[in-house]
């Protein structure tokens, strides 16, 4: 057994008590690796086996957020089925130096691209990760530097998933666009988002149809306030980071994980949301 990885057993044992939260008598819990040079949240799974292969899910917080939205998004989403980590954002909100938010020129999305390999790189050297089951996945902005790095990247993620996030602007984004037809992104978009509204959405779309990308984008008929809303640097609200988007966002990934298909929607949505597939590859 490595050294990393003897840490990392030890950590959890010695935080069991004071980090664990129970699910039929199972214990999930939040830790740190070791050796990551920023501030970062670590999500291991209930009855985590070192013998199975885990996905793992890099996920990027909304602007006005932290690390720790990784709490509430893994426990909607599943405790079970993913190991996952989110590296905070580098730059802090100007009024509040617990939250901290994204940039999106050129060189804030390299910083994230850093933070994102290093924490791939990482925890799979401390925890059992299948490499071709990583998908990033982020809310509001983190959404938009998501869709950003699995198109950058397309052989290095198995999928990614943008919540009411815009499709990046960046013109890199589709550098790199004949491989990243390949990378399956799903793209949900919530009624009570302003900094991703219809004409966003519409205008990813196009977009993804033009270079041929191989996008999923469906819209939640959402209640701002049902689950956590923020707000982003330019002062439009992010929207609801929805129970039934981060499950849709499951289904999406354990479709790509078994090679099955399986609808995104929900059978039966909540009766205060209501899903529409826009369009499906």
């Amino acid at each position: 057994m490595s050294s990393r990885l003897q840490n990392l057993l030890d950590a959890r044992l010695a935080l069991r008590d004071a980090q664990s939260v129970r699910e039929s008598d199972a214990a999930y819990e939040f830790a740190a690796p070791p050796n990551l040079g920023f501030p970062h949240r670590l999500f291991v799974p209930t009855c985590y086996e070192p013998r199975y292969a885990y996905p793992l899910v890099v996920w990027l917080h909304s602007d006005g957020s932290s690390e720790y939205e990784l709490d509430s998004v893994m426990e909607s989403m599943s405790v079970r089925n993913y190991v996952a980590v989110s590296p905070r954002a580098h730059r802090m909100t100007k009024h509040n130096s617990r939250l901290f938010r994204w940039g999106t020129n050129i060189a804030d999305l390299a910083i994230a691209e850093d933070f994102v390999i290093d924490s791939v790189n990482e925890v799979s050297e401390s925890l059992s990760i299948a490499p071709d089951r990583v998908f990033v996945a982020g809310f509001g902005t983190g959404g938009s530097v998501a869709q950003w790095l699995s198109l950058r990247h397309p052989h290095r993620f198995a999928g990614g998933i943008s919540i009411n996030g815009p499709f990046p602007k960046i013109k890199r984004a589709l550098s790199h666009w004949k491989s990243a037809k390949g990378v399956p992104v799903l793209f949900m978009q919530g009624s009570d988002s302003g900094s991703c509204a219809v004409e966003e959405t519409v205008g990813a779309m196009k977009m993804a149809h033009a270079a041929g990308l191989n996008y999923r984008f469906v819209r939640f008929e959402t209640e701002e306030g049902r689950e956590e809303s923020t707000s982003s640097a330019m002062g439009l609200s992010s929207g609801s980071l929805d129970v039934e988007m981060l499950r849709a966002a499951d289904r999406f990934m354990m479709g790509i994980v078994t090679g099955t298909e399986i609808p995104i929607a929900p059978e039966q949505p909540s009766s205060s949301v209501a899903v529409t597939l826009f369009s499906e590859n």
